[in-house]
């Protein structure tokens, strides 16, 4: 059969403003693939986006990572985090050599950290202990003082960021406050009289249940804490090759907060009035605070207009502002979330990834695919790119036909790995969590920013 091709573009608008949809048809004939007779209708209707700026009470903060310190942003507001933590212990734990005497030497708390905000604020170090053991609740807003023993002070210290020792490797910091050599010590009596406590993780954390870290006066700086652990010195005898014990010998027992044991963490967002107010301009994003966009897609109005049609594409890209100037200003979070403002609890608790069905990434150009060091934004547009969700148009027009599709857009962190099949990468997404360094950025949400455009097609006649 001979293919026919025929182009003939039609302009029409449908629907009005009030719908938010107006629309182009190009009627193509064959289009060079089609058999005689086949007619398609591309059409092609402009809908608008509201948009607005929300916080949750609480972020689902299950991680290794925490915060600890204050900050205040003129627009941001206040952020204020601190965080409560057990520590792993290998089944069977005991110390290593035997003490001279019995005694302990020292014991330490050390804090490897990255921070923001300004490296010169002094911040109060203050550290508690836990007096049962921590609960699996990981949401943020978690009252360390149901779980610390606020009237016993293990420790406390004074600390700017720039003090610390640096780890060049990583560009880390160290931060070390002693604790009570009595700690240690009955640790180590622990171990000889009653070794059962150290039998696996849940007798150790009964035995000793964790810490509460937090800050007392001080702000303008929040630490980044990458790894929290307690170590404890003594000094014992080495013995010689004929086995006589002839010199002294210092080593160390450690204690880490790993990801096979609980840590809570608490992060308190104030005087951010002013990002919840209703204006005609921005959208917020503010981390670890629970601050994020809304944004209301007319599915009513789609379906309605582009009943009977197949739905082809949907590009959402999200338009952001420069970063303030002002000193230590937050800078953008560096990758988006866009999910159903129903799935938030679900999809951090189950450690969802993205499917391109009812969730996704945002990337930093139109037609990019997340690597393993993707940036999640372009800053030559200053654009948040999502590419095309037209899945997620057509599944909930198809699953809630009646109602408006809200989404939810969240910063987060994607850890990904890569796969080499001869001379094809591919880049798997295995885990996504909320974004818990400070940032924020102001969204734009003018008419022109929140207009999207879907294109449709028909079969002629169908």
């Amino acid at each position: 059969m001979n293919l026919k091709q025929y182009i003939i573009i039609a302009l029409a608008c449908l629907g009005g403003l009030a719908l938010g949809g107006c629309s182009d048809d190009y009627n193509m004939v064959g289009a060079g693939i089609q058999p005689d007779g086949d007619f398609i209708t591309i059409f092609s209707d402009t809908f608008q986006i509201k948009a607005s700026t929300i916080k949750i009470d609480s972020i689902y903060a299950k991680t290794t990572e925490s915060l600890l310190g204050e900050i205040y942003d003129p627009l941001y507001g206040h952020l204020k985090a601190d965080y409560l933590c057990q520590f792993y212990c290998e089944e069977g734990f005991k110390f290593k050599q035997t003490p001279n005497d019995g005694k302990i030497d020292s014991m330490s708390l050390y804090i490897y950290y990255k921070y923001t905000g300004d490296p010169q604020a002094s911040l109060q170090l203050n550290v508690y202990p836990a007096n049962k053991p921590l609960d699996k609740i990981y949401y943020s807003n978690v009252n360390p003082e149901e779980y610390a023993d606020m009237q016993n002070l293990l420790a406390s210290a004074v600390h700017t960021p720039l003090s610390g020792d640096t780890t060049e490797t990583t560009g880390e910091y160290l931060l070390q406050v002693r604790l009570p050599v009595e700690l240690g010590q009955k640790i180590y009596e622990e171990t000889i009289n009653n070794p059962s406590s150290f039998a696996n993780q849940d007798a150790f954390n009964q035995f000793f249940p964790g810490i509460y870290v937090t800050t007392g006066y001080g702000s303008g700086c929040i630490l980044e804490i990458q790894q929290t652990g307690m170590s404890i010195a003594y000094d014992y005898m080495l013995k010689s090759s004929s086995g006589a014990l002839d010199s002294v010998v210092t080593t160390y027992e450690h204690f880490i907060a790993t990801k096979e044991i609980i840590q809570l963490n608490r992060m308190d967002s104030y005087n951010d009035e002013q990002l919840l107010t209703e204006n005609d301009d921005y959208t917020y994003l503010k981390t670890p605070a629970g601050i994020y966009t809304r944004l209301v897609v007319p599915t009513k109005d789609i379906k309605e207009i582009a009943d009977g049609r197949m739905y082809n594409s949907l590009y959402l890209n999200l338009k952001y502002m420069p970063q303030e100037e002002w000193m230590y200003s937050l800078a953008p979070s560096p990758q988006l979330l866009l999910i159903p403002e129903d799935s938030l609890d679900v999809f951090f608790k189950e450690n969802y990834t993205e499917n391109n069905i009812n969730s996704y990434l945002s990337v930093n150009s139109p037609s990019y695919t997340p690597t393993t060091t993707t940036s999640g934004y372009n800053t030559t547009t200053r654009t948040y790119y999502f590419n095309n969700i037209i899945n997620m148009i057509s599944y909930h027009i198809q699953k809630n036909p009646d109602e408006d599709l809200r989404l939810l857009v969240i910063p987060i962190y994607r850890e990904a790995t890569s796969n080499s099949y001869y001379s094809t990468t591919t880049y798997y997404t295995t885990s996504i969590s909320n974004y818990f360094q400070p940032s924020g950025v102001k969204l734009r949400k003018d008419e022109e920013s929140m207009k999207v455009v879907l294109q449709s097609s028909k079969y002629a006649n169908k």
